[in-house]
């Protein structure tokens, strides 16, 4: 019986360490294609029922970690469009993050392609900040396929990788 905890114990250490291992590594794969260390990422997503209730969400991971307490839940003004209501949750959360000197995350991720980011893009110039940005590019299942930068280049990323279970672990969140 003494063994069987000894080993048991042993296996449940070495999974922990494996899961650890693997958000460093896509942490890492992260700072490789941004060329600069990235620890604190945001991501939104804007979501809405046929026009009505229209909010986003932002999740944050720190170090491939959420960090639920950070996480906000932005209800928006009347629908006219996803890139509108990416603009309008863009908007509110940087300038509040200017008003209080707060700094900013690593990486700003949209839930989306080029049109998404473009409408973040037009928010974060306005407000004069450099921010590194991106995208989740869905395949025809509306899975995370890819990573779009914030010039519409395509960066391929693994089906098997770290950084691809830290990105769909992400969208879910």
């Amino acid at each position: 019986v003494e063994k069987n905890a000894e080993t048991a114990h042993r296996d449940k250490f070495e999974l922990v360490k494996r899961k650890q291992d693997s958000k460093q590594e896509a942490m890492q794969e992260l700072s490789s294609i941004f060329k600069k260390e990235i620890h604190t990422i945001e991501i939104y997503d804007n979501s809405h029922i046929s026009g009505a209730f229209n909010v986003s969400g932002m999740v944050v991971f720190k170090d491939g970690v959420p960090s639920k307490k950070d996480y906000r839940m932005y209800k928006l003004d009347t629908y006219v469009s996803d890139t509108d209501s990416m603009k309008e949750v863009i908007y509110r959360r940087f300038l509040r993050l200017l008003k209080e000197k707060k700094p900013e995350n690593d990486l700003l991720v949209v839930d989306g392609g080029m049109a998404q980011i473009n409408a973040a893009r037009e928010i974060l110039d306005a407000l004069e900040i450099e921010i590194t940005l991106c995208g989740l590019v869905k395949d025809d299942r509306h899975r995370t396929s890819n990573l779009m930068d914030r010039n519409g280049d395509i960066i391929p990323i693994r089906k098997d990788s770290p950084l691809f279970f830290l990105l769909t672990q992400m969208q879910d969140e």
